[in-house]
């Protein structure tokens, strides 16, 4: 009976494949990418029982899930009553000729595919000479059974089909044509069909060979992964190896008693970038429990590998098979099988056993594979570098290396590796070194280019991890080499320290900051930051030139952070430049690139200076430096001609050319002493200049070079102020513009170069922007300088000396105290803006600026439309424009007119044409991107512009001037505006009369369809957004009297539409946003040429309607004569009447009492109420009463100018009414 059983311990199947016990139950799984199914066999004494994997495992998994259903079937009489569903179907195969022969162990060994001719003569010599052979065989699989008589067997389990040929085919084929036609014709009974063989029903097994030893009875047999060996152990303490397909006894181990066998297959690995040929080897695992031993032997013929002393109550578990029980077509990770695994009792746990694959090689052939192996583990042990015992390790196997491939990869990796240190690098390459060396002595390297090309690298990288070493820690010398400086470039100096001295504070002792202690530990982080620096250290120089190690120049970015990290501890406490001659002489780097890194170092640092003795002290160091490598170079630094350019040091000048900070000009500074004081000490030293005078000598200190120096020095200083201004942005002291994204820039000489004339101004109106200064301010300093400037011409030497009374002295110390608290209160931002004019007065004028600012704000403002600030912050800008350069403005304004404004304009005139009035937010954000709230304030805007681009139309032509150390390059903008044509006057009027029906639109909410051709005649809608530069080619012609009068209806919209503005708190009013909008509505009447009259009756109507009869008296001032406005006042007053008659009935009786011609005009009131004017609600109380008396009182004495009317009656009844009830 075999049982199957959960992980929890429950019972799910069980069945009885045959009555005797059970000997074993093993598992075989096909190899990867083959067809086969995976099967459970269990073997008998007398037979073995396959079970297919695909049918096992789908019955399991049910069972386990409903496992309640297997309740009762432990008999085995109990499953011959179950339905076959339930039954797990199975081969067996029975052992042939046993003749009192034991079985005690079997192996199958899979599928076999075997040729005809080998299929032809098995079957003769098993069956017999007169045997009937079929012409293709049949499916089956060798199984290898081992006992006693015989000692191992071989057999045939053949499968119930077989393949079929094309031959069997057709004779199939003409066999069913010949029954089915003939059949039926004659009457021909038809054969029956073969039943197919049962799987399930018992089937003998065929003999293939056997081994007979009466003395010998084989105890277990072990098959390797592949199939093809297997080893048997018997009762006389052998291990024999088998080949199973040939059926051959290859070797035979002696003393072995209970021995243990396992199989292990090893595939070589390989590298990157070392090619391996992918072989695969096969060991064999012997464990002895009565030795306590466990050996390695290489199979088939190889000797014995390795051997363990194991404890003697171990167990060997060894696996064959792999994932069993998967569907068929899904993927499954594949994962390599532990084939082998030792349980160990005596420390419960579990040891695999890796075996190395060149253990299987000869010594010939084994380099590559060992390496393979060794630097596996070396990678294993640089995990952990903690452990001082990992790395006289790794050294070791360093040591060990024997292939040239295995050690660049090995040095690959290492220079990858961040937690490298410099001191095991060191002892790393050094053991290549020394490796190669011997090699090259015993001539074992065949490869001779490849060796000697390695050899250069590692004696590279030898010497320059013993120079990274020897500068990381330097022996500490005392410096007193001070620079001898001239007042001018002490002045420049003292000028940078206080641009710059504020902006790299010192810590304070006293905060709560931890501040790092130079000691001999350091912390777990700044190690780690010291072995990246040494690895990014190693990644800047060329490695393969003999005898040389240059910089890779392409990494020229990374060159300051690695010198500063390099020569830090050197600069500040070694100062020992003979042994630093000494390093570099050793590590065979250039000079010239030594001199690279020295610049990089100095030109990289931060600027942590406070006062000038500092910088002198460092600068001193640095022209020492200096010093030392031009000593290195030799005689090409000093020898040059008189009136020629030495090669030295034009590349030291381009390099400090390329300076981002202000150190740059410090190091051209120290650069021409140092070659100042090397050239006159070549000169003494010389032969040839030793007759010259004093005076010939003086004057021939200047040279070439020297002027040099002196050119380069100049223009620096107007860079250094520029870059030490503008690299480090301050806000200003009242910051109110917007702030736009700011990146300091590059202020490299080379770059200011290359930038073009209009560099200068392009970096100090970006700084301007970010200090979020008001462009007012700037503007007002140039009115300072001109003030001052012209205060001091007309102050003379006789007014001076007038002012002796003590008064003036009183007057003037107020005076000059009240300058002192300005200068003190001073914006920050305009100090340095001064500063930068005295160095750049040209690039730095007020127009200048503004009109960069201007774009800027614009500009930005366009990639974020729903941001008005930006827009609002450059029509600022464009407020401070001097009326000199309003041609700036000008070109400014075309620019920003095409390139900006154009367009979102002219989609917020087609979305509003199109919707009638201003449209929802979802409209407003898909065709203009920003809400419906801002579209307003942005007409508003638009309004703004256009003024300033209107009135900067009359302007007078404008010179620009650059600093003549400012080449060409791209073009400035302010050239770009001058360049501009002037705008067409009429278009700009047209596109403000656009903007403003536009902004009335939005900002009232009127409702109007088709607006735009409303109130604009067909060639205005032609030329909207047409070229503002570009004359017309046309005429724009005059509003006709219909255009005039849908203007005139408009504008009277917009009106009554603006009286909601007018806002009421307790017995204040509100009317100040409503006369905006008026002053704005009766400029836009005056320039279409509209008569006011209409406007000022439509407002004073509307002030009357909505009971605000104080402004409406103002108005009528304006419409002494003007009868319309009386009818429309009187229908107000006849509405209010209603209004009072509705109230109480005596009212009504009282106003009817007073003629039938006003209770009719009332009644027609009432009936016209929707069509009519509308009034605002109407208290009845005295003093509503006055108001209505004194309305009527206006509307009598206009109509009484006149012939008298209907009208003229109706008001004095109206007035007659009136005075009743106020009686």
């Amino acid at each position: 009976m075999v049982l199957f059983y959960t992980d929890a311990g429950i019972k799910i199947f069980s069945q009885c494949y045959h009555e005797d016990p059970v000997l074993y139950i093993k598992a075989y799984s096909p190899p990867r990418h083959s067809e086969a199914d995976s099967f459970m066999y269990i073997t008998y004494d007398e037979c073995m029982c396959i079970i297919k994997g695909a049918e096992l495992f789908p019955l399991l998994i049910n069972s386990r899930i409903n496992f309640n259903r297997t309740f009762g079937r432990n008999a085995a009489s109990d499953t011959a009553g179950l339905p076959a569903a339930d039954l797990l179907k199975y081969q067996k195969f029975m052992f042939s000729g046993k003749n009192g022969g034991i079985i005690n162990d079997a192996a199958l060994t899979g599928p076999r595919s075997i040729t005809a001719y080998d299929h032809i003569i098995e079957q003769a010599t098993g069956i017999g000479y007169y045997a009937k052979v079929n012409t293709t065989p049949r499916q089956h699989s060798m199984v290898v059974g081992v006992g006693a008589e015989p000692y191992i067997g071989f057999y045939y389990a053949e499968e119930g089909y077989r393949t079929t040929s094309l031959g069997e085919v057709a004779k199939g084929v003409i066999d069913m044509t010949y029954r089915n036609v003939w059949g039926k014709l004659f009457g021909q009974p038809e054969r029956q069909e073969e039943p197919a063989p049962n799987p399930s029903k018992e089937s003998k097994m065929r003999t293939r060979c056997q081994f007979h030893d009466g003395k010998r009875d084989g105890y277990t047999i072990v098959l390797s992964p592949n199939g093809k060996l297997a080893v048997v152990t018997d009762n006389l303490d052998r291990v024999v190896l088998v080949d199973v397909q040939r059926g051959i006894l290859l070797r035979v181990w002696k003393g072995y008693r209970d021995a243990q066998c396992a199989f292990v297959p090893i595939k070589e690995r390989s590298l990157k970038g070392i090619k391996t040929e992918h072989r695969k080897a096969l060991f064999l695992i012997i464990y002895a429990p009565r030795l306590g031993c466990l050996e390695i032997w290489a199979l088939q013929n190889g000797p014995k590998v390795a051997a363990f002393t194991v404890t003697k109550s171990g167990q060997l578990a060894y696996n064959t098979h792999g994932l069993m029980g998967v569907t068929p077509g899904v993927k499954v990770k594949s994962s390599t099988p532990n084939y082998c695994l030792f349980l160990d009792p005596s420390d419960d746990s579990v040891k695999e056993i890796q075996i190395p694959f060149h253990f299987a090689l000869s010594e010939s052939n084994s380099k590559t594979s060992r390496d393979v192996h060794l630097f596996r583990r070396l990678k294993t042990l640089l995990r952990d570098l903690d452990n001082t015992a990992n790395i006289d390790e790794i050294v070791k196997l360093a040591a060990d290396f024997q292939t040239i491939e295995v050690r660049q990869q090995c040095l690959d990796m290492l220079k990858k590796n961040k937690q490298l240190r410099p001191k095991m690098f060191q002892k790393i390459v050094t053991a290549f070194a020394d490796s190669l060396h011997s090699e090259a002595a015993a001539e074992e390297n065949q490869d001779n280019e490849e060796c000697e090309h390695f050899k250069i690298i590692i004696d590279n990288y030898k010497r320059l991890a013993e120079f990274y070493v020897t500068i990381k820690e330097p022996i500490e010398a005392e410096f007193d080499d001070y620079l001898e400086l001239d007042d001018c470039d002490l002045v420049t100096i003292n000028q940078i320290v206080l641009l710059l001295g504020d902006k790299h504070v010192l810590p304070n002792p006293d905060s709560s900051e931890p501040i790092a202690q130079h000691s001999g530990k350091v912390t777990f982080q700044e190690r780690c930051q010291e072995d990246g620096d040494f690895v990014d250290f190693l990644a800047i120089f060329q490695m393969d030139i003999e005898n040389s190690l240059p910089l890779l120049r392409e990494k020229s970015d990374s060159f300051g952070y690695i010198s500063g990290q390099l020569l830090k501890n050197f600069f500040e406490y070694g100062l020992c430049f003979e042994e630093l001659k000494l390093a570099i002489t050793k590590s065979k780097i250039p000079a010239d690139d030594m001199m690279v890194l020295a610049l990089h170092f100095w030109m990289d640092r931060p600027f942590r200076y406070q006062n000038c003795d500092e910088v002198i002290a460092d600068m001193s160091r640095l022209a020492a430096m200096i010093r030392a490598i031009c000593e290195l170079a030799g005689d090409r630094v000093c020898d040059y001609a008189y009136n020629a350019i030495s090669q030295w040091w034009q590349d030291i000048r381009e390099i400090i050319l390329e300076s981002p900070k202000s150190l740059g000009l410090l190091a051209a500074i120290v650069c021409k002493i140092v070659a100042s004081k090397l050239r006159r000490e070549y000169r003494e030293g010389s032969c040839d200049e030793g007759s010259q005078t004093e005076d010939e000598e003086k004057w021939e200190q200047i040279s070439h070079d020297q002027a040099q120096w002196g050119l380069l020095i100049g223009k620096l200083e107007d860079i250094s102020i520029l870059g030490a201004t503008v690299e480090y942005p301050i806000q200003s002291a009242e910051p109110v513009m917007p702030e736009l994204p700011y990146k300091p820039p590059d202020c490299s000489l080379k770059f200011i170069v290359n930038g073009g004339k209009g560099i200068v101004t392009d970096l100090a109106a970006q700084w301007l922007i970010n200090s979020r200064i008001h462009p007012s301010k700037i503007a007002a300093v140039d009115l300072i300088v001109d003030e001052n400037s012209a205060q001091e011409c007309f102050e003379t030497p006789a007014k001076k000396a007038d002012v002796v009374e003590t008064a003036d002295t009183d007057e003037q110390q107020v005076i000059a105290d009240k300058k002192e608290e300005q200068k003190s209160a001073e914006d920050p931002v305009l100090k340095k803006l001064k500063l930068l004019r005295e160095h750049f007065p040209f690039s730095l004028e007020t127009g200048m600026l503004l009109s960069t600012m201007s774009w800027q704000y614009m500009v930005h403002w366009s990639k974020n439309l729903p941001h008005l600030e930006y827009m609002r912050a450059s029509l600022t800008c464009m407020s401070q424009f001097k009326p000199e350069d309003y041609a700036l403005k000008h070109g400014i304004c075309c620019m920003l007119w095409n390139a900006t404004l154009k367009y979102p304009l002219q989609s917020t005139m087609k979305l509003i044409h199109k919707a009638g009035r201003l449209p929802k937010d979802k409209m407003c954000q898909q065709d203009i991107e920003m809400s419906s709230s801002s579209v307003p304030n942005f007409l508003e805007l638009c309004l703004e512009f256009l003024e300033h681009f209107t009135t900067s139309l009359d302007h007078n032509s404008r010179e620009l001037k650059f600093e003549e150390s400012l080449t060409e390059g791209p073009l400035p903008l302010q050239y770009l505006a001058l360049q501009q044509h002037n705008a067409i006057e009429e278009l700009l009027q047209l596109h403000h009369e656009l903007c403003a029906v536009l902004h009335l639109i939005a900002a009232l909410q009127l409702k109007m369809p088709k607006p735009i051709t409303n109130v604009f005649d067909g060639m205005a809608n032609k030329t909207f957004f047409s070229d503002i530069n570009k004359e017309l080619l046309y005429e724009l012609p005059e509003a006709d009297l219909v255009l005039q009068q849908q203007r005139e209806h408009f504008l009277c919209k917009a009106i009554s539409a603006s009286m909601d503005l007018i806002r009421e708190d307790f017995e204040q009013l509100y009317i100040a946003e409503h006369m905006e909008f008026m002053d704005k509505i009766m400029a836009l009447a005056e320039r279409w040429k509209l008569r006011k009259i209409g406007l000022i009756r439509q407002q004073a109507v509307e002030m009357y309607a909505h009971g605000y009869d104080e402004h409406g008296e103002v108005l009528l001032k304006q419409l002494v004569d003007d009868e319309h406005v009386a009818r429309l006042l009187l229908e107000i007053a006849g509405r209010r009447l209603n209004l009072i008659a509705d109230s109480s009935r005596d009212a009504y009786m009282n106003i009817a009492s007073v003629g039938q011609q006003l209770l009719h005009y009332l009644d027609r009131l009432r009936e016209t109420h929707s069509g009519g004017i509308q009034i605002s609600e109407y208290e009845v109380n005295p003093g509503s009463l006055v108001a209505l008396s004194k309305l009527i009182t206006h509307c009598f004495e206009i109509l009484s100018q006149r012939e008298p009317t209907k009208y003229l009656h109706l008001a004095g009844q109206m007035f007659d009414a009136v005075s009743i009830l106020q009686d």
